[in-house]
This record gives structure tokens, sequence and C-alpha cells, in this order.
């Protein structure tokens, strides 16, 4: 049976530890060197893998494990990952630098670098799965599952799927149906490196929102919280 990393699982629903006997949700760096990909390779890789998502029946939690399993013997240190990390600036006072890596038609490769304390509001990614990679640093990850009935108030209710504290060499991944809705908040400077599949394109930008939970549970139902939702990370006040 695969291992839940202790040192990153918080806290996991039950539903969320069903599956875990199945696919690990985090994994520490053990590949051996001669282990490790090059950049151009592991995108060849990526781009093989990626191809599965075209078949009638993708399995998207074999595919995300797939791809989690290759971003551990990724070649941080390649010339061309160094290139965009040694011209790293901090442009943004209060959101993370994220900068596009590689991106064609069947998925993208992304940068994304935090300064301690910031965050990554809530929000989904429509009909897409993703990995990512933590090569510094430390980060909390919440991750929601976003249920098909909605509350009293027409809005829509989320549960509670993971949450994570990782490190370098930690991996995460989410598919369309689990931990899809998730928020990032760096407790010091973290790099990672993630990989979507489908990329973004015009309508799933469109199509994504950022979502504000309330503070208490939605009717006392333990990890379910009634959610406010919004096309921009800010919402006006008193939402």
């Amino acid at each position: 049976m695969p291992r839940v990393s202790r040192r990153t699982m918080i806290k996991i629903s039950g539903s969320a530890l069903l599956a875990a006997t199945a696919l690990p949700l985090s994994r520490s760096l053990q590949a051996d060197e001669d282990e490790t990909v090059s950049w151009s390779r592991f995108l060849d890789m990526c781009r093989e893998l990626s191809s599965t998502q075209f078949e009638d029946e993708w399995n998207q939690d074999t595919y995300t494990q797939k791809v989690e399993d290759l971003m551990l013997r990724l070649r941080v240190e390649d010339d061309y990952i160094t290139k965009f990390t040694d011209r790293y600036n901090n442009w943004s006072s209060d959101f993370p630098e994220i900068r596009s890596l590689h991106r064609e038609t069947q998925f993208m490769v992304s940068l994304l670098e935090f300064e301690k304390d910031e965050v990554i509001p809530l929000h989904d990614h429509p009909d897409m799965t993703g990995v990512v990679l933590c090569t510094q640093g430390q980060i909390k990850v919440d991750h929601y599952d976003k249920l098909e009935e909605q509350s009293g108030q027409d809005l829509p209710l989320l549960q509670e799927e993971r949450s994570l504290e990782m490190s370098s060499g930690d991996t995460a991944a989410l598919t369309v149906k689990r931990g899809n809705i998730h928020t990032l908040h760096a407790l010091e400077f973290t790099r990672m490196i993630d990989v979507f599949t489908p990329p973004y394109n015009r309508d799933r930008i469109i199509r994504s929102r950022y979502y504000k939970i309330g503070n208490e549970p939605y009717e006392d139902r333990n990890g379910v919280f009634e959610a406010a939702v919004s096309n921009r990370p800010s919402f006006p006040e008193g939402d």
C-alpha cells in the first residue's frame, strides 16, 4: 500500500483517506541522481503522458500519479530552469510570481515563486488536472471538493478534501473532481513547478472562479462550508 507522508499530511477527510489507499497524495523525493531526467526529456515524457487525455476512458488518478512520479525525477538544476530562477524578481508585493516555463496544446508547465506569507486565494481549475512539485521552501496547501448540492442561499458548498504542508521534494495532485479547488499560503520563500493538463485557454480562464468560505461549517456539517464566488481574487466588503 502506498504511504501518505506523515510529514506533509496535516488532516485528511474520510473520503480522501479511502482514495489514499490507492493513490499517494504527497510524495518525498527519493530518486537517485542517475534516475533524473533533463528538461527536454521531461517535456517529451509529459507530451507522451498527456496524450492519454484524449482517450475515451481517461483515468485522471492514474495519469496524475504518473506525472508525479515523473516530476520527482526532474533535474531541477537543469540550465533551462535555473535560467528562470536566476532571473527572479519580486514584481508583485502581495502575490506570487508565476512564469510560464513551457506551453503547448496538451499541457503547460509553470514556475511559481512565493515570498513568505504570499497567498493564492481559494480557486478552481475548470476541467483540468494539476500536479505540483515543491523545489524550495515550505507552503501550506488546502484542497476542497465542490458538492453537487447548493446551500439554502444557492451558493456552492465546499467539502474539505485534504490539507498539506509541502516542502522541497514533495508533490501533490488534483483532478477535475478531486481537490480541484485549493489555496496556497507560503510559510517561507517557496518555489514550485506545476504541470496542468489540459492547459489554460480562453474558455477555461473565463470559467475559472475564486471562492471565499465562511468561518464556520455550514449547518454544523463537519468540513463543509458555504462559499461566495467571484471571477476575481478579491471580494466586495461584506461577502
